[in-house]
Order: C-alpha cells, then structure tokens, then sequence
C-alpha cells in the first residue's frame, strides 16, 4: 500500500486499501498479506483487475526478512531468558530485533521506490535518520555505560551521520564541477546519513563500497545488453539507482555486520587463513 499510494502523493490512512481499478473498498478477508492475493488468483472481486505480482512479492520478501531477523536474535534472547535473573543482554538483544525489523523494512521501501521511481523520499530518511540514532542511543544507555561513555557515543554517531552524508556531497559536487550536471541526487545523501545513524560510518562505508561494485556491474551487464541489440546511442544517459544498492547492501549488514573489513582484523589479529 505505502509503495503504490506514496508515489501518487495519496494518503496511507484514508481511504483504506481499495482496488485501483474500480475502488472496490477490501473487506478485511481481501487485506491478509499474501494470503488474499493468493486466494483471489491476483484479481480485483469485483472488476477482475489484475492486481500485480508487485504486491505479494514484497510481502513474501518482508516476511522472509523478518523471519531471518528472528533466527539471527531467537538464540540470544531464548538463552537469556531462560537465566534467573533475567541478564540485561536480553534487553539489548530485543531491542536489537526490534530494531532489525524497522530498519529492514525502511530499507526495502526505499529500495523500491528508487528502482521504481528514482526517488528517497524525506517521509522515509529523516525520520529513519531520527529513529536510527534514537534506537542506538537506547541500546548504549541498556549497556549500562557511564555518562561521559554516553556522551562520546552519541557525538561519534552525529560525526558519523555528517560524514557519511558529507561523502555523497563532496562526490555530488566534484561531478557537477567536471560535467556541469547532477550526477547523484541529494536523496543518497539523506540514505548515507541513513544507515550512518543505524550502522555506524564504517557499516555506511561499506554499504557505500558494495554499492559501488553492485551498480557498476548492473552497469556492464546492462551495456552487454544494449550492445547485442544494437541500441548504444543514449547508453551515458541511462541513470541507475544507487539508493537501491545502498539498500541491499545495508540488509547485509544486518546479518553480516562489517563483512568487509572483519577478515583485514583476522589478518592482523593472526586469526586469518
């Protein structure tokens, strides 16, 4: 709903979801996720509408996700609270699933509103920015630090925030000083900051890294694409969504938090191969 309606500038409240066809108003059985589209054979009802694969798709990757994200907390929070007392990891283990599920959605919205539409929209990156630090925050009070461990946490996540978005404007800015035009848009920015505020500047670093990589290949299969067909006359003009591979980058963190530079640490710490 929030991915078909945002675009279009409609509410996500009122009226409630509806067929854009003929707005035949969903009874609660026609709104299940995955399950009433299942049932309907991806038709509208009541106009027999093709509603789109679009829709169950993302609710099957949304729970996919979800279930992945409580695999990776079930063990620590099921070992904690079998504990008497309850330790306080619990806390910072639930908090971290809470967490996980927020995040992934917010990354999956904007992911597909950038392949779509080429568009981060500020509904979904200043209050993910907002909520990121917040959540953050609450995890290093749960860690029971002291206040002036508190203080430094905080202001090295504002610097991280900064900084990674300060990176997608010096690069926007180098672009436009060597093409005269925009080469990324002010949206990647606000992400970088983003996933600073959730994953810390290295966690944003290598996202931005993997990014990179991801869109320049996305780039080269692309260009072998229009090379076979003949159709290379406008290939510079193409522009991709580099907010979607942050994106898909930022869920690996999730389940693979600093995947690029934990082997350099091995190495140093004479723990690699």
């Amino acid at each position: 709903m929030v991915l078909a309606r945002f675009p279009e500038e409609e509410s996500i409240v009122s009226p409630g979801s509806h067929c854009r066809h003929c707005d035949h108003v969903l009874p609660w059985w026609e709104n299940l996720p995955l399950l009433s589209w299942l049932l309907l054979r991806g038709r509208c009802r009541q106009c027999r509408a093709w509603i789109g694969i679009r829709y169950p798709l993302v609710e099957l990757g949304m729970a996919l996700l979800w279930i992945v994200c409580w695999l990776k907390f079930a063990a620590s929070i099921l070992n904690a609270a079998a504990q008497t007392p309850l330790p306080a990891s619990v806390s910072v283990s639930l908090l971290e699933l809470g967490s996980s599920f927020v995040f992934s959605w917010l990354l999956v919205a904007l992911a597909l509103l950038d392949a779509e539409f080429f568009w981060l929209p500020d509904w979904f990156t200043w209050p993910g920015i907002g909520i990121g630090f917040v959540l953050t925050m609450v995890r290093t009070i749960l860690m029971q630090v002291s206040p002036a461990q508190f203080g430094q946490a905080a202001w090295q996540r504002v610097l991280a925030i900064l900084a990674a978005a300060g990176l997608v404007l010096f690069i926007r800015l180098a672009y436009w000083l060597v093409r005269r035009v925009e080469g990324m848009g002010l949206g990647d920015a606000k992400l970088m900051a983003m996933l600073a505020a959730w994953l810390g500047l290295r966690g944003a670093l290598e996202c931005f890294v993997l990014s990179v990589f991801g869109a320049c290949a996305a780039a080269i299969i692309w260009l072998a694409i229009l090379a076979i067909r003949r159709d290379t006359s406008n290939w510079s003009k193409i522009p991709l969504p580099l907010g979607t591979f942050l994106c898909a980058a930022a869920l690996s963190e999730i389940f693979y938090p600093f995947w690029l530079t934990a082997p350099m640490h091995l190495e140093l710490l004479g723990l690699g191969n």
